[in-house]
């Protein structure tokens, strides 16, 4: 079985390349007195994550007969994303988090104003990086995957599950209202990811719907994997003690539920895509990363 270390050792260090040379590519390009929200976003961008969301594009891409270098642009406009919505994110208006993955949360370390127009530049520079698609695909596929971001990264997807978040009311925490808003908040970009790939190149029905069924499942379990670390550490892991409640597994679970809810969805996930072979080997792996991770 192939595992998720040997698979992600090569595959982040081809998606850290191209974040870096694209950020070299900014300074270049831009007048000096950009510098600040470049050196913000190079400062979010590298903050140390393992990059679950452009690895899920990459080894969506392989199953679906598409090479690393050809879908790196997707995947790292997807990290884009991602990145803009922790800066958001910890900002004292939504989760108030002054620190993310052990650093000092962006606006901790550049200021309210520019961690905001920093989330602000990495959205609106995502969709510069996917026209960089049309180089390798049809004008068409690309719209149609930039269609497929949006969806999932904006109202329908991350950022309506961002609102409900924080306008839930704490005492009416319910199963499936905490369940709701992950399915969007934070398994909508997993499922996007997934799925982009899609776009680009076309798939035959039956492996779409086991992509969708694989991208729901793993979704929703990274979100209780994090409630999971959460739950068993002192502080939460890498963020320090949360200032206000939110809606979380952990509320209504108990950690032996919660475990067993996370397995059974990635034994899902792992039962969706078993009959394909090698070309699933690495979105089975980072399934069991999920599984087993721990931070």
């Amino acid at each position: 079985m192939l595992k998720f270390e040997s698979y992600s050792e090569s595959k982040v260090r081809a998606i850290n390349d191209f974040l870096d040379n694209n950020l070299r590519h900014f300074r270049g390009c831009v007048s000096q007195r950009f510098s600040p929200l470049v050196e913000s976003m190079q400062y979010s961008l590298e903050s140390g994550g393992k990059r679950l969301r452009p690895l899920l594009i990459v080894a969506s891409a392989e199953c679906v007969g598409i090479s690393t270098d050809d879908i790196l642009p997707a995947a790292c406009a997807m990290e884009y994303i991602h990145s803009y919505s922790l800066v958001h994110d910890d900002l004292p208006a939504i989760d108030d988090d002054d620190f993310r993955r052990g650093k000092p949360s962006s606006h901790k370390r550049f200021g309210e104003a520019i961690a905001i127009l920093t989330g602000d530049a990495l959205l609106t520079e995502s969709f510069g990086l996917m026209m960089q698609l049309q180089k390798k695909f049809p004008a068409e596929n690309v719209l149609s995957a930039i269609d497929l971001m949006v969806q999932y990264s904006g109202v329908r997807g991350m950022v309506g599950g961002q609102l409900l978040d924080v306008t839930a009311e704490h005492p009416n925490y319910n199963l499936p209202e905490v369940e709701f808003i992950h399915i969007h908040k934070t398994g909508a970009l997993i499922l996007g990811s997934v799925l982009l790939p899609s776009r680009l190149k076309k798939v035959d029905e039956p492996l779409l719907g086991k992509l969708r069924r694989y991208g729901e499942a793993v979704g929703l379990a990274f979100q209780i994997s994090d409630d999971l670390l959460d739950s068993e550490a002192s502080l939460r892991y890498s963020r320090g003690p949360r200032k206000k409640p939110k809606p979380s597994y952990s509320q209504l679970m108990s950690h032996t539920e919660m475990k067993q809810k996370m397995n059974g969805l990635i034994d899902s996930a792992v039962q969706a895509l078993a009959s394909e072979g090698e070309r699933a080997a690495p979105l089975l792996a980072i399934a069991e990363f999920i599984r087993t991770r721990k931070n």
